[in-house]
This record gives structure tokens, sequence and C-alpha cells, in this order.
């Protein structure tokens, strides 16, 4: 049976040790790892041996000398692991003080993270032979991949208790001690919980029960491989240089546009990616045109996908055409590092045609910039407008002259009976039906596939209009995760909906 990974955090007194200790005794083959375990020895040797200040200790992490100073290493023993710092071990005396519980709060905060590819190494070391029972305030940080992770949380007054009785002083001064320690956790984060992390509520509850509410969740289901399809980031602005009369954005504006909240993108892909959820594609959507955001805007979307980008096989831009216009956004989202691919929408191949339809006054295909883009894709919306004679020869000649273009796909517009809009009346009017694509789709000789219809060299194809909810279509829109039926999903969610 492959070792498992299972991380305990949680509040000072909430019983992680007790627990863990508890594992310990009932898991065969399993070793107990605190990450205080290097912190402290850490922090001794800084503090204790070269009498280091707060204010040196973090100017030697800011100039990335620390770990030229240290060389960590690690033992099993008792089923546990002991890390010495240039090959020194230190006591449990020397390491457990009040000051030294304090001094190493200070010295994990300023460190950071900046020592997790080490920590996760070791574990992957350690997982190679042994079930790995981790006691860490940033477990995740350290290693992503986790079976498990439990966090542990109490009422203050019942800790207070607890911790009193263990260290036979007064209430007065343990709360005082605790709530000193409980400020300094919760300023550096290390109590940060995750959308797959279980919480579990310790303070009615007897060690046998904590114990066996941590069981029954290590024996769930963990880390489900889901795979989903498109993630689109659906923006806040309907801003377009075109007014297209079948609109979804105009005719169905029940999306956000109170505020994009970017800068929790990157945390956003983080916690999917820690879940094991993976899309087909990304895709941005402005509900109108993304190059009208700011270069800044574009810049913190790349950079998130750039650092995430394992989250997606593919990635692509809606455009109305106006991205061509815009040099400085083009080249933010045209680059090697993330390939992606614009997705432009047409009703006809002829640009007069296409511009009185859809109301731009701008030839994008004339655009020096247009075939300069790695790739696009050319949707064509089936209406009355799109003029059908030779379609199959123009078609292959507009390929010809736009070489950038590497598929053609048509697309059937849906309207509902009921709906009344200015939209839905046009798309009720205009949209062909399908006895009328199947004359386009023969004269054009596509092949029917398992999804649609596609041509002998896959540059032409033809996908009826999938279910959203069967297709695994996620968004992203004012910060939430949801999906196109307005519902809003935590990571977790996902993972019970999808996860097979």
């Amino acid at each position: 049976m492959k070792n498992k990974v299972i991380a305990i955090s949680g509040m000072p007194g909430s019983g992680k040790t007790t627990v863990s200790n508890k594992l310990l005794e009932n898991y065969d083959n399993a070793v107990y790892f605190d990450f205080g375990f290097l912190f402290r020895p850490l922090t001794y040797y800084l503090v204790n041996e070269l009498n280091l200040t707060e204010e040196e200790i973090r100017k030697l992490v800011e100039s990335k000398k620390l770990e030229d100073l240290i060389h960590i290493g690690y033992k099993v023993e008792d089923k546990k692991v002991e890390i010495s710092i240039n090959s020194k071990f230190y006591t449990f005396q020397q390491l457990n003080t009040l000051q030294m519980n304090l001094d190493t709060v200070m010295v994990g905060s300023i460190i950071g993270d900046d020592l997790t590819p080490v920590l996760g190494n070791i574990v992957n070391d350690l997982k190679e032979n042994y079930n790995v029972i981790i006691n860490a305030r940033r477990p995740v940080e350290a290693y992503p991949k986790l079976d498990n992770h439990i966090f542990l949380e109490c009422t203050f007054d019942e800790r207070s208790k607890r911790k009193m009785n263990m260290n036979n002083e007064s209430l007065e001064k343990t709360k005082n001690k605790l709530s000193a320690r409980d400020k300094k956790e919760q300023e550096s984060g290390f109590w940060k919980v995750y959308d797959f992390t279980h919480i579990i509520d310790t303070t009615n509850l007897s060690k046998e029960e904590v114990y066996q509410e941590v069981v029954k969740e290590i024996n769930g289901v963990k880390n489900l491989e889901v795979n989903l399809n498109n993630l689109t980031l659906i923006l806040g602005s309907y801003r377009c240089n075109k007014n297209c009369p079948f609109c979804i954005a105009k005719n169905n504006q029940k999306f956000s546009n109170a505020s994009d909240k970017l800068e929790t993108l990157s945390d956003t892909f983080k916690s999917l990616e820690q879940a094991n959820i993976t899309f087909k594609r990304f895709v941005l959507s402005g509900n109108g045109e993304p190059s009208f955001y700011s270069c800044e805007d574009l810049k913190t979307i790349k950079e998130a996908l750039i650092k995430h980008k394992n989250l997606f096989k593919n990635f692509r831009s809606h455009s109305s055409g106006n991205v061509f216009f815009a040099e400085d956004k083009f080249e933010i989202l045209n680059d090697d590092v993330i390939p992606i691919e614009f997705e432009i929408l047409r009703v006809d191949l002829d640009p007069q045609i296409d511009s009185q339809v859809l109301g731009y006054d701008k030839n994008y295909l004339e655009s020096p910039l247009f075939n300069k883009a790695n790739i696009v894709k050319c949707d064509i919306a089936l209406t009355d407008y799109l003029n059908t004679e030779n379609l199959k020869e123009r078609l292959e000649e507009f390929l010809r002259q736009h070489p950038s273009i590497k598929t053609v796909r048509f697309k059937k517009l849906l309207v509902g009976d009921d709906d009344t809009t200015k939209q839905g009346t046009w798309t009720r009017a205009h949209a062909l039906n399908d006895e009328q694509i199947d004359v386009i789709i023969s004269s054009l000789g596509l092949i029917p596939t398992k999804d649609g219809y596609t041509s002998q060299d896959r540059k032409i194809v033809y996908k009826p209009n999938g279910n959203y909810d069967e297709d695994k279509d996620i968004v992203i829109n004012n910060g939430n995760i949801g999906d196109y039926n307005y519902n809003v999903y935590t990571v977790k969610a996902l993972v019970k909906k999808y996860g097979k």
C-alpha cells in the first residue's frame, strides 16, 4: 500500500501532539515529523550560538545567505524525526523553553517559506519508507500533495485550562502566555486552512474522540484526480467595440461586475492545484473585450497563469478583434511562455457583411498583428447572414490568406422560447435551424465524429453546443468559483461533485 503524508496542524493546546502520538502508536511504519523540529534547532543555532538579533536574522534571510551558513540533516529516533544543524543535534531541554517558543515563532515568521524545499525534500525522502505524520503550521507550502490536512481548533478558555494543567501554573499566567503565542501565530499565517482541510473542533471531545475523528478522515477518499473542461475567468466589464445583436453577455448580465479581485487569482489557482484538479483549458472572457482592461490587470492574469500553468492544457482569450489594434496588450497575451489562442466570432467571411451585422468599424483581419498571433480560432455563428455559395472553396481561401487561423468552428445559436429580450428576438429571427445546418455541413464534406463533425485536416469543425454542467465547465467571477448556472463552489465541493 502506498505510503501517506498526513499533516496535523492547529491552535496551541488543541491536541496536535496528543493525536499525532496516538497515530504513531497505531499506524504501522509511521514516523512523526514536527516541522518545529527544523525551526527550533535552527532558532537555537541563530539566537543562542551565533547570538543574532531579530534584525540581523532578517537581513541574513533577505540577503539569501542563510543556507550558506547551515547544513540541515536528520535522523529517525523512536519513530520521530530529529533535525541537526551543521551535524549537531540539540537536547529537548535546550529547545523547549518559553523563550524558545517565542523566538521560534519570530524566526519562523522571518524565514517564512524560504526553507520549504528542504522540508519537502525530507518528506519525500521519508515517504519512500514510512507513512509520514506532519505537525506543521504551513504544511501545504512545504508539501502540496498531502494525502490529508487536518486542522485542530479549540476555544481559548479550554486551551488555557489544558496548558495550565500541563505546565502546572496559574490560569492567569497561562492565558497571558497563550494569548501572546496565539497573536504571533495568527499574524504569521500559521492557522491557514484550505478548501480541502478537514477542521475538527476538539473543545468538547475526549482524546479518544479526537483520534477517531482523525482516523475517520484519514481513511476517507482523498486527493481524487478531477479533470474538468474549461475554467473561464469572467471579468466584470461589459465594454466591447462590437455590437453583436445576439450578444450573450448583454442578454444575460447575471455575472457580477462588482470587482474582479484579480489579486486573489493566483491563490485560487493554487487551491485548485492542491486539490488535484486540472482543466482542459483556461479561457479569458471579459463579458466583452479583454483588451479593454489595463496592462496591469492583464499582466496579473498572465503571471498567475505562468505560475500555475500545469493546471491547464491549453489557454484561450476571447476577443472582438480589438486586441489586434492594441500592441502593448497583444504582446502581453501573445508569447511562447503561455501560448494563448485568440478566439474571434464572425457571421460571414466577408469583412463588409461581418462588420455591418456585428457593428464594428475596423477590419482586424488587415491588422499586421493578426497574422503575428500564435493561434487564432475563428467561430462562425450560423445565421442567415452567412453566404453559403461556394462556402467550402471560400473557406479554404480564407484560411490561406490568414495562416494564424488554425481552426474554423461553426457555431449554432441557441435561444430559449421565453427569451423576450432584444437579443433573443434577433436570434429567433436569424439563427439557422438544424435542417439548414445539415445542408451546410454536407456541402463542406465534414465527417461525423463522436461529438460533432470535422474536415479531414481537422481545421473546420462543427460541434453542437454542449450542456455546461455535463461538460464540466467552471467559471471564476468576482473572485468566486462557480458554474454557468450561477452556483458558487468551494474547491472541496468541486472535488465532491466531479471527483471519481
